[in-house]
């Protein structure tokens, strides 16, 4: 970073008073509206210097939804709508945005982010589960792990997949076999650089050359994806029970059981040689085909690691010729996955703590400084560069702390601005007068037409290791397997290729026994919870609020069912926030419908409005789920509402976050008058306008 860029960020940082972001404590909230009022003074600088006025300040109503909207994800219930707006303190829309940033709903959509750009995925290959990844990723944005720290656990990450504790293998094992893409892939995604096209040839738009691109994936020479499972004690002894399995059984009961123990191999093993060969058909006078390069950054301060380049003979014999084709790295493990990592997360790396902060900006605002997000250059220019270095800088000084970043931007005036009545031109400098106005995600849809019928949806949220248990379980089962449960899951993997049926029957039976353990164990719990009910009933009845907030929160935690309220399992078990479903959802799933990504490449959803959503939404959820169940959140309470005025502002309060004005109650209130219908029909307006599709 030149000189003079460090000492305008030292300048800027010095006023801030964000000495306590080095403390134990963190920033205050004094501290992060202090580096707000400097980010809304960069941005008033840049609009007055173009003679341009920022937008105004947006009302209490529209404020509010677009808080909760980009803060957890979903439109506000209706209690929580009408709690805001009755609020007449002064500084009520700074304590709303406080507790929504600590609120689990916060945690659940900030992993979609997360997953969409790290192509988090439940399924891998066919013998690989990305739960135990997604596990990872969820539990790492609940601690607040830094950004940094979390990158480094990616790139460094080793043992098996499937093991308890490994979850980060899942970024390397997104590329299995292609260690090349994911050089690419890491590059892109926390550089914002594009050197793909490097991976084939020198770079044709920027000054990458195909030899540079292999001396950074170098680092990862000699990574194998495997674990070290095999070497172990437990690997050992499963080796000759499959020795004991064949002498008894033969070569298919032998087949069954590698079947099984599979899953077991799958990880990743290798701290980076620093060394990798060429391509054969590499055709650049600096290099021979298939000469080993030595790791190296591709900027910043050179790297050294204590490797040494192989003799390479001019005419080498035809094995290692062959050994080339297939890439085969040389040389001894030398920690150099380690060096990378650490290169790549220096705070003097130009590009990372830049790239993590602009893409931060768009997620809040609708665009980024620096557009396309992932392309960045030498040449470069932010559409307000002061601010774009200073937004670097303060995330680096936050020890890259996503959330306490994330509580600087919502803290600003610009986050309260209008959205501009026309959209600016993809080529132009927006300058930011007012957040961009933007169309909800398929995730932000999902978890908002979900609050409609769910009450208190967030305190639904799985316990972030749920879906990754079973794989857990059957890992711990298999890496300790006695010889006869072996010889029984053998039998059965038997029995599931040469008997179908019988094997059916034989998994009916299994399920069975679990679902009989299940309920013996959720009669201990009702026991157990029955004084607890009562208190709630009590708690209830007196309208202790904080009292019947506790009880809640005990009966949750031993998964009982609490009265007034659906949890998941039986027929809800799919009406969980977007976090808690399959990752992505199959492909006829609301979610898919509306652009969620398939997770195959970075960033891939799309918010591009199409018929078969409308006919979704015709004819679908909001029919089946929001007006067609008695139980609904919305349902129950427009039929509490005794006055037709009334159940016209409930639907407003509970889709759109605001009162319904003169003019839409003296429109609507006649028709919900007239019955049943009147009523769906303001349901189904309201749920498929702009107002509800658009975040604004």
């Amino acid at each position: 970073m030149p000189t003079n860029q460090r000492a305008r960020l030292l300048a800027w940082s010095i006023p801030l008073a964000f000495a306590s972001v080095l403390g134990a404590q963190g920033p205050t909230l004094a501290d992060a509206q202090a580096a707000a009022r400097t980010i809304d003074a960069m941005v008033g600088r840049a609009l007055a210097a173009q003679q341009q006025e920022p937008n105004s300040l947006v009302d209490d109503a529209t404020f509010l939804r677009r808080a909760y909207l980009t803060i957890v994800g979903r439109i506000p219930s209706a209690e929580e709508a009408q709690a805001f707006l009755r609020d007449g303190s002064g500084n009520r829309r700074a304590a709303l945005i406080e507790r929504l940033l600590e609120s689990p709903g916060r945690d659940s959509h900030e992993f979609h982010y997360w997953a969409d750009l790290l192509r988090g995925r439940s399924r891998l290959m066919r013998q690989t589960s990305g739960e135990p990844f997604l596990h990872w990723l969820k539990e790492s944005i609940a601690a607040d792990q830094p950004y940094d720290a979390m990158v480094r656990d990616m790139l460094t990450a080793e043992g098996p997949a499937h093991q308890r504790g490994n979850g980060a293998t899942g970024y390397i094992l997104r590329d299995l076999g292609m260690p090349l893409d994911n050089m690419a892939n890491t590059i892109r995604v926390f550089l914002g650089t594009r050197v793909e096209c490097a991976q084939c040839h020198n770079h044709p738009f920027d000054k990458w050359t195909q030899r540079q691109f292999f001396e950074m994936s170098a680092f990862f020479g000699g990574m194998r994806y495997q674990s070290d499972f095999e070497r172990s004690a437990a690997g050992q002894s499963l080796r000759q029970m499959a020795q004991q399995v064949y002498a008894e059984h033969g070569r298919q009961a032998q087949q069954a059981l590698r079947r099984l123990i599979l899953p077991l191999g799958v990880g990743v093993a290798g701290s980076g040689t620093g060394l990798l060969r060429l391509p054969d058909d590499y055709k650049y006078d600096d290099a021979q085909p298939g000469q080993p390069v030595a790791a190296q950054v591709i900027f910043g301060e050179r790297v050294e690691l204590p490797v040494e380049l192989p003799r390479v003979p001019q005419r080498p014999p035809a094995r290692a010729q062959a050994a080339r084709g297939r890439n085969v790295p040389v040389g001894k493990e030398v920690d150099a996955r380690e060096t990378f990592a650490a290169w790549l997360t220096d705070p003097a790396n130009p590009r990372f703590a830049a790239n993590a902060a602009n893409r931060q900006w768009k997620r809040v605002f609708g665009r980024g400084l620096i557009e396309p997000v992932d392309d960045l250059r030498d040449d470069t220019r932010a559409a307000i560069p002061e601010l774009m270095d200073f937004l670097a800088q303060l995330f680096a000084d936050l020890r890259f702390d996503v959330r306490q970043y994330q509580r600087v931007l919502l803290h600003t005036q610009l986050f309260q601005r209008a959205v501009p009545a026309d959209e600016p031109a993809a080529e132009a400098a927006y300058l930011f007068p007012g957040p961009l106005l933007q169309r909800l995600s398929a995730e932000q849809l999902w978890d908002s037409l979900l609050t409609l019928v769910v009450r208190d949806v967030d305190g639904r949220l799985l316990p972030p290791g749920a879906r990754a248990e079973e794989v857990y379980r059957r890992f711990d089962d298999l890496a300790n397997a006695s010889p006869e449960l072996l010889r029984d899951l053998v039998g059965r993997e038997l029995v599931r290729y040469s008997d179908p049926a019988k094997y059916r029957e034989l998994e009916r039976e299994r399920r069975a026994q679990e679902v009989r353990a299940r309920m013996a164990q959720n009669d201990e719990r009702q026991r157990e919870a029955r004084p607890i009910l009562r208190d709630l009933a009590l708690a209830r009845r007196k309208g202790d609020e904080a009292e019947t907030a506790r009880l809640m929160a005990r009966l949750r935690l031993l998964g009982v069912a609490i009265p007034g309220e659906r949890l998941p399992g039986g027929g809800d078990r799919d009406l969980l926030r977007a976090s808690d479903l399959q990752q992505p959802a199959p492909a006829n799933h609301l979610l898919r419908l509306f652009g969620q990504s398939d997770r195959e490449t970075a960033e891939a959803a799309s918010r591009e409005a199409t018929v078969p959503q409308v006919l979704a939404m015709l004819n679908g959820f909001v029919e089946q789920q929001v007006l067609g169940r008695k139980d609904s959140a919305l349902r129950q309470q427009l039929d509490a509402a005794r006055t037709p005025p009334e159940k016209v502002r409930v639907a407003y309060l509970a889709i759109l976050g605001r009162e319904p004005d003169a003019r839409e109650r003296v429109s609507w209130t006649p028709l919900v008058q007239a019955g049943e219908a009147g009523v769906r029909d303001l349901v189904w307006v309201l749920v498929n306008s702009h107002e509800f599709r658009f975040q604004r």
